[in-house]
């Protein structure tokens, strides 16, 4: 599998929108020149591709660039190559050089059609593009994208729902490993989702959490219409949308997490739960400056609205089957997290809870280890949503 690693930053004192425009090297900023246009990633390129290959690895930048460096690496090869440089100099110009009303404007960093993992579709598989999974004023947010085997089944199918990461700040359903990994997986004989949720920049949370519930409520009442056994839908998110798919595992009716959108008569629950890199618990991290827009929101206090959206506030005897991935070097969303997750559930008494701990391993755990990974993460949704 070639899932990868979407970056959740920490600095929420960071204009949210074009967080990853600030990913540019120390000689830049101290350049004194200024940033955007066709010539800034090939003088990045100049500065620092050490071995000239046209891409920068992870150990041939510095500074911000360093810092932010998952974020922008859109397709989690561990490069980045000349259109994600190409990106973030688009951004930093679009940071520095607007005026007026757009000069603070904050858009969510989404790429639409045009912008998908590319390559040609396998011939084994129907993708369904920008299916609406409600109406209204957030529509461009609330959209999925559908990967089906192309050949009927003589049964309905198990379902598995993709959720992007990204700091809960940006990303898209239909952008790099996220959307591969459903045609991947369709493939397999799944029938895929890969969803778009409304960003912090667009809703604070719970709106997030909400969006992805009304998703899979929406793939259950489609459930006879695309071929899906409504009691074998499983998730796999990483980072921010380990974070997603953990809720959607733990958090039932009972938490007030529904919402306001349609499908309330199905369930928003997960059948089986796959989750890297999880940030399980909010009070884990580090206290922000200038507070945290996630909890931002009037309807809410902000600790117990941190608290509500946790995974670990929900824990629960009855809990779906759990895989962890977590890295003891990741230095976004520390190893205690997983940690303390895998104990809380025992605790409670969950069944079935895998924990794959890899010592050494970073923020991008799964792609790291992908040849470890991605055979774990098969074999765990064969073995729970695998027939009857």
């Amino acid at each position: 599998m070639t899932f990868g690693r979407l970056r959740y930053p920490l600095l929420m004192g960071f204009a949210v929108t074009f967080l990853g425009a600030m990913a540019f090297s120390s000689a830049e900023e101290n350049s004194g020149k200024p940033s955007g246009g066709s010539n800034v990633p090939a003088r990045w390129l100049q500065q620092m591709d050490a071995n000239g290959d046209g891409k920068l690895a992870r150990s041939e930048t510095s500074g911000l660039m360093a810092r932010f460096f998952d974020q922008n690496d859109a397709n989690a090869d561990g490069m980045l190559d000349g259109e994600e440089l190409k990106a973030i100099a688009l951004r930093l110009a679009e940071r520095r050089g607007g005026n007026g009303a757009n000069a603070n404007r904050e858009m969510p960093n989404r790429n639409r059609p045009g912008m998908e993992s590319g390559g040609a579709v396998p011939d084994d598989v129907t993708i369904l593009r920008d299916l609406a999974y409600r109406d209204g004023d957030e529509s461009e947010a609330w959209k999925l994208d559908l990967v089906m085997p192309k050949e009927p089944a003589d049964a309905p199918r198990p379902g598995i729902v993709f959720i992007h990461g990204g700091g809960w700040r940006s990303g898209d359903k239909g952008r790099g490993t996220f959307f591969q990994g459903a045609v991947e997986y369709a493939q397999e004989g799944y029938v895929c989702i890969t969803i778009n949720y409304r960003l912090i920049t667009e809703a604070p949370f719970p709106a997030c959490i909400e969006d992805v519930k009304c998703a899979v409520r929406w793939f259950r009442a489609h459930a006879e219409e695309y071929g899906v056994d409504p009691d074998r839908i499983g998730g796999y998110g990483n980072s921010a949308g380990a974070h997603l798919v953990a809720m959607l595992g733990l958090a039932g009716p009972e938490a007030g997490l529904e919402g306001d959108g349609p499908w309330q008569d199905q369930s928003s629950a997960l059948q089986a739960v796959c989750a890297s890199a999880t940030p399980t618990d909010f009070s884990l991290f580090p206290r922000p400056r200038g507070g945290d827009t996630k909890f931002v929101n009037e309807k809410y206090d902000s600790a117990e609205l941190a608290k509500l959206s946790s995974p670990i506030t929900h824990v629960r005897e009855d809990a779906p089957p759990f895989f962890l991935i977590h890295g003891t070097a990741d230095g976004t969303v520390n190893v205690r997290h997983g940690d303390a997750f895998v104990e809380a559930l025992k605790k409670a008494g969950a069944k079935d809870v895998e924990y794959l701990r890899i010592e050494g391993a970073g923020h991008g755990v799964f792609t790291q280890h992908r040849d470890q990974t991605g055979p774990a993460m098969k074999a765990f949704f064969a073995r729970t949503l695998g027939e009857k």
